[in-house]
Order: structure tokens, then sequence, then C-alpha cells
């Protein structure tokens, strides 16, 4: 279960960022930062804002499955859409604890690798030439920018 006040810091934290970046008052060197930090947030958003609302639609779904007046149709239609925002509330619920987790800072690093032959002459060659186009297909598997240089 994810803390509903950490929900709600994020949807606050939306909406503080896109009117700063609306506003156009922001220094320059802020708002490279700001505007990835709002992207980063709008990948998430709309998972955060189906959390909150989820308790009030299941409850509304629950007394339009429990009252005999409705249609037999509104009632499977209800019930449907019950199971539905069951499965959406699991996927909304992981997408959250994804981006709630401590990001990494060597993320949005780049690194560099070098492969080299050491001592043993031609089959340290062959060795580092099968490690080297092993690192690069698992590369671009991965859609990583891989160079022979």
């Amino acid at each position: 279960m994810i803390p509903v006040d950490k929900v709600k810091e994020i949807i606050k934290k939306h909406e503080i960022l896109e009117k700063e970046l609306s506003s156009g008052a922001i220094e320059k060197k802020l708002f490279a930062s700001k505007s990835k930090e709002y992207s980063e947030l709008n990948a998430v958003i709309s998972h955060a804002k189906d959390y909150l609302t989820f308790d009030k639609t299941r409850d509304d779904l629950k007394k339009i499955i429990g009252d005999e007046n409705n249609d037999k149709e509104m009632i499977e239609l209800a019930k449907i859409e019950l199971n539905e925002l069951e499965v959406k509330k699991g996927k909304n619920e992981s997408k959250l604890k994804l981006f709630l987790l401590p990001k990494d800072e060597a993320d949005t690093k780049n690194a560099i690798m070098e492969i080299r032959a050491g001592t043993g002459g031609l089959e340290a060659s062959l060795f580092a030439s099968d490690l080297f186009k092993m690192y690069e297909k698992v590369s671009q598997k991965k859609k990583m920018v891989f160079g022979n240089n």
C-alpha cells in the first residue's frame, strides 16, 4: 500500500512545476532541470490521480451493483468495470512504487569500457575480440549506444 500523502505530494509537485513552467518566470539555469522533473512526473501523474480516485469509484460501482432497482445490463457493466478497476489499481500501484524508489545517480551517467588483450599473445587477442562482440550484441538488444574506437 502506498501512502496517500506521498501520492498527493506527487500531484501537488506536478501542479507547481506546471504553473512555474507556463509562467515563464523561471531562471534559465533552473529551466532545464525543472523541465526534466516535470517530464518525469508527467509519466506517472495519470497513475497517481487514478490511484487517489480508486476508493470512491469502487464504492460507486458497488452501490450500482448492490442496488436491485438497476437493470441487469447496468449491473453487469458495473461488475465488468469493477474488475477492470481492480486490475488497473494493481498497475497504478506498481508504477507508483517504481517511481517512488530512490533514484540512482549513475542511471543518468554514461559509461566507457575499454577492452584490451593482456599478456597471452594471440589467445588473449581472440578472447578480447569475443568479449567485445558479446558486449556489443547485448548493448544492441538493450538499445544502448556501443561503439568501436
